[in-house]
């Protein structure tokens, strides 16, 4: 039976490396100079909450392979985890 409960998040890796190709942000030339594209967070694990950081290429990898290092939560997880999100903020 899976714990429910939300508790502190775990972050693999930070905002400045993929975590799937080790990779940096990409940087994109636009007529006002450089743009830094963001790593994306892919929840590996709902509960408990495990992050990684990675390109968005990296995420469809994740997802088309599938890569299941980044894939540690059973179907329906992601459901649970948000509807529990939603109900905590409408409490507040």
């Amino acid at each position: 039976m899976i714990d429910t409960q939300i508790e502190m998040t775990e972050y693999w890796g930070n905002p400045d490396r993929c975590m799937v190709c080790f990779k940096e942000p990409e940087v994109e030339q636009t007529w006002k100079g450089e743009t830094k594209i963001e790593l994306v967070k892919h929840h590996m694990c709902y509960f408990p909450e495990k992050i990684a950081y990675v390109h968005y290429d990296c995420h469809k990898k994740i997802h088309d392979i599938p890569l299941h290092t980044f894939i540690q939560y059973q179907e329906g997880d992601a459901r649970k985890f948000y509807d529990m999100k939603k109900d905590k903020e409408n409490d507040s």
